[in-house]
């Protein structure tokens, strides 16, 4: 009996440290991540690109969001978990005490498996170097007249391609055929001129859910524990291929919101489809002449009026199905994401999509240069 009591003390003892060393396993590399200059660029190039390609080459063939699924299977078992806790405490089976202490314990595994599966799949690419640094784009403080310039080039570039766009019977912009597939070739094209995002990509699935996400405010989504890219396939069609670009981006290891962001657009940019192309510039138009409404609203005024038909019925159609999920889920929804990005270090929170206008700049600036010789 006493050698029974050592072994299960023996055991316990085990299991306490095998929790403890993977909690503090993740601390460690955060902190290594956020501390040590170099060592999240070097997991991102060395660890990460393995990890995914073994748990997206799980998930891919599954037709399906095989997270969402996951999610699912997860929520009912909790139910049940809970309504079986219920009779057997009903049933004086085990008493409320212990059953409450038991659940914690549960609830504590789970949530140090969460921290761990989370820091390795995309928390330390997080600080990993910015993609401008990589892709040497000058960033430099920008002038009104400079990015009243580039939205004035996004907007003859937007009318030519929304010339050659492809439209549904309603007058908007029609879905690519094979949205996922030439998504997919246009980041691994992409690939090719920057080292960083080349290699092999999953293809994008829709979310069956997709009502959830209208109603969070939510176009995409990154599943980081299967190494899946997700999108909204409700939302308006002229903005998919460039949402499913930016969701692509976040699997090669780029988890900032605004570089994901950028990269989808230099994706879109270099597709054959003019659907995705068109896309693509129509993210970068809404980024740059946003932050021109902020800066000088009369320039802003006067270089709004000059869109195209084709990309002002395509906007009135986002606003439209936008603001019908408008309400207190999407505002909570927005707070999460807000506080989910300072604690992964993007000081700026939300904000943190308009950064993208600095990246914009710099590419067109290194443009005019290259021009000018």
């Amino acid at each position: 009996m006493f050698g029974t009591d050592r072994k299960d003390r023996r055991v316990r003892i085990r299991s306490v440290c095998f929790w403890c060393l993977l909690f503090l396993t993740a601390v460690v590399l955060q902190v290594l991540a956020r501390q040590v200059p170099g060592f999240a660029e070097w997991y991102a190039k060395s660890v990460y690109p393995g990890l995914m390609r073994f748990l997206g080459g799980i998930s891919d063939p599954f037709p399906f969001a095989l997270d969402e699924i996951l999610i699912g299977l997860m929520t009912c078992a909790a139910v049940v978990y809970i309504v079986w806790g219920m009779i057997r405490i009903w049933k004086r089976e085990i008493r409320i005490r212990r059953w409450g202490f038991d659940t914690f314990r549960r609830l504590l595994k789970i949530g140090i498996v969460w921290i761990f599966a989370f820091t390795v799949t995309c928390g330390i690419n997080y600080h990993r170097t910015p993609f401008s640094s990589l892709a040497g784009l000058p960033m430099e403080p920008s002038t009104v007249e400079e990015l009243e310039e580039l939205c004035l080039w996004l907007t003859e570039e937007i009318e030519k391609a929304g010339a050659l766009v492809k439209v549904g019977e309603d007058g908007l912009t029609a879905l690519p055929e094979g949205l996922a597939e030439k998504t997919r070739d246009a980041m691994q094209a992409l690939g090719e001129q920057y080292p960083e995002l080349a290699g092999w990509y999953p293809r994008a699935k829709p979310v069956l859910a997709w009502k959830v996400l209208s109603l969070e405010f939510l176009e995409g989504i990154f599943g980081p524990y299967t190494m899946e890219a997700h999108y909204n396939p409700d939302i308006p069609a002229y903005n998919q291929p460039a949402v499913l670009c930016h969701e692509l981006s976040h699997l090669r290891g780029f988890m900032r919101e605004d570089e994901a962001n950028y990269i989808a657009y230099l994706a879109c940019s270099g597709s054959e489809d003019v659907n995705i192309r068109y896309s693509g510039l129509l993210l970068a138009y809404t980024h740059s002449i946003n932050a021109l409404y902020k800066a000088d609203y009369e320039r802003f005024a006067e270089v709004r009026s000059l869109l195209c038909e084709q990309a002002n019925r395509d906007y009135a159609y986002h606003r439209a199905y936008w603001a019908q999920y408008e309400g207190p889920v999407s505002e909570l929804s927005d707070k999460i994401n807000d506080t989910y990005l300072r604690v992964n270090a993007q000081q700026e929170g939300s904000r943190s999509y308009g950064r993208m206008v600095d990246l914009l700049l710099g590419a067109y600036r290194r443009q005019k240069k290259a021009e000018t010789g």
